[in-house]
């Protein structure tokens, strides 16, 4: 192991995700999706970030498939962590939900590299333990469909279609 190699061992990975967290001076929606991240494997995480992003930037460019693709992730099996973060920032300001969604997913992208780079060279990064105990949603189940309503914060960025009716 070369000596340049050295800085990544016992590197937090969740360093950045703190930082953010306790930031006032970031916005509060990216404070708190950083916190509920803190201790999420950084692979997974990185990826249920980047579909709830994507799923987020469809329903605000008024994608059609956008709202079906946001209620598959809330309703199907695995832990909570998804659910979370979108019930964390729902009803807020669609654009800073989708630029606070997209922030976090350059810090879990970075975290992600931080943690293969480390583990590429035989090192071993650090990180808070999962939050979550099972890998199963908690709680009643629900069903969720693409016929859901968003509030009426969404009418500017909503097709006609997907607007509820009066």
């Amino acid at each position: 192991m070369a000596l340049q190699d050295l800085w990544l061992e016992g590197i937090d990975v969740d360093a950045a995700l703190y930082d953010i967290r306790d930031d006032d001076t970031q916005a509060w929606e990216v404070r708190a999706l950083a916190g509920a991240s803190i201790g999420i494997d950084p692979i997974a995480g990185l990826r249920a970030v980047i579909e709830l992003s994507t799923a987020m930037e469809r329903i605000v460019r008024g994608e059609n498939d956008g709202k079906a693709q946001l209620a598959s992730i809330l309703g199907r099996a695995g832990d909570d962590y998804q659910r979370c973060l979108w019930y964390t920032v729902a009803g807020r300001d669609p654009l800073a939900v989708a630029t606070s969604f997209g922030e976090l997913e350059k810090l879990m992208a970075a975290r992600a590299m931080l943690w293969v780079e480390a583990d590429d060279r035989g090192l071993t990064p650090a990180k808070a333990d999962n939050p979550y105990w099972t890998t199963r949603p908690e709680g009643p189940p629900a069903t969720f469909s693409d016929r859901f309503e968003l509030g009426e914060h969404w009418t500017p960025f909503l097709p006609s279609e997907l607007l509820p009716e009066d």
